[in-house]
């Protein structure tokens, strides 16, 4: 298992560099630049966009700036006028961001600095987390509860819930909530004050973890269900095993592998954030700076965004096969 793990780990670095690459080299091929007209700043004159350019590197070669940006460079100190080495995006430095012209980095927008406020990495991170867990801890016993009672109400009602949801949008859901809840029952505030540590978590945990829940709720239902019809199921009740260890202890754990499947990329996609969530309920999260960033072509922010994505799937899944092995004990790794 343990040499498993280090072969998954280093192969992550290869799929690192090429998404890395290919998210660099899309960003830059793309028309405009980060220095070009902004409505919001007075126009740059050409010496001056020409010192940016110096400045951040971006006169160079291609192939300089995407090894500088991805693996490490010799740059100046403006302060001491002294070369100094510079570790890139895979020694944890994604650079200046080019839209605050240098004045913060890539960290500091995502990951905050040292003055206490959290980051908009907390912010999609928590909101992510908070999406999964509803959606598991409330969609596997609701799955296991419509197979167990097949064909009866309490199936015909989870059923029609969970493909109702699994059928919307988290854009749909979202505003649905805020009307019910902000504007018709007045709730919720419509405008959220994060400083509250619960308040304002409630409706967009909700709305973002309800599509998953339809989802793995109808997920966990079929494989109940094909669980349930195996003959070591039979065997074990005409054992006389009661109803709790042939459900807990033969039918879920095996019921649970496509289930865990679909969780590495879903964990994923929720742990960065979903853009309309965050916009619809004023999350100050990562997805709403990444699109303003590929506005404004900020390519270090929009390449650092794709690298931490990808980062975090390749973790859920290392964690789901993990899962595997713990699940069913036939599963290993050499």
């Amino acid at each position: 298992m343990t040499a498993y793990i280090i072969r998954r780990i280093l192969w992550q670095i290869p799929v690192l560099l090429i998404v890395g690459l290919m998210t660099f080299a899309i960003a830059k091929i793309t028309p405009g630049g980060p220095f070009d007209t902004d409505p919001n700043r007075r126009q740059l004159s050409p010496a001056v966009e020409k010192i940016l350019k110096q400045k951040f590197g971006m006169d160079l070669p291609f192939w300089h700036q995407f090894t500088r940006y991805m693996f490490f460079d010799f740059v100046e100190n403006p302060k001491t006028g002294e070369t100094e080495f510079q570790w890139g995006a895979l020694g944890g430095n994604f650079g200046p961001t080019y839209s605050s012209r240098g004045s913060r980095t890539v960290q500091q927008e995502l990951f905050g600095d040292r003055s206490g406020k959290p980051s908009r990495f907390y912010y999609s991170a928590r909101l992510g987390l908070q999406a999964l867990l509803l959606a598991v801890v409330l969609g596997i016993p609701m799955g296991v509860l419509a197979a167990l009672h097949q064909n009866t109400i309490i199936d015909y009602v989870l059923l029609f819930g969970s493909t109702f949801f699994a059928s919307l949008s988290s854009l749909i859901v979202g505003f649905l909530l805020v009307i019910i809840f902000a504007v018709i029952l007045s709730w919720f505030t419509v405008i959220p004050d994060w400083s509250d540590p619960v308040q304002p978590w409630i409706l967009p945990t909700i709305a973002l973890g309800s599509i998953p829940l339809g989802f793995i709720t109808r997920l966990t239902r079929s494989s109940v269900l094909e669980v349930k019809r195996q003959d070591y199921i039979r065997t074990a009740q005409a054992k006389g095993l009661g109803d709790q260890v042939v459900i807990w202890r033969h039918m879920l754990k095996n019921a649970l592998l496509p289930v865990v499947t679909i969780l590495g990329p879903m964990a994923a996609g929720l742990l960065t954030g979903t853009l309309y969530i965050e916009i619809i309920f004023q999350v100050p999260g990562m997805g709403s700076l990444l699109v303003e960033a590929i506005g404004k072509r900020d390519y270090s922010m929009i390449t650092a965004g794709a690298l931490i994505f990808v980062f975090f799937l390749g973790v859920a899944n290392l964690l789901v096969d993990i899962a595997y092995g713990v699940i069913d004990p036939r599963i290993s790794y050499k």
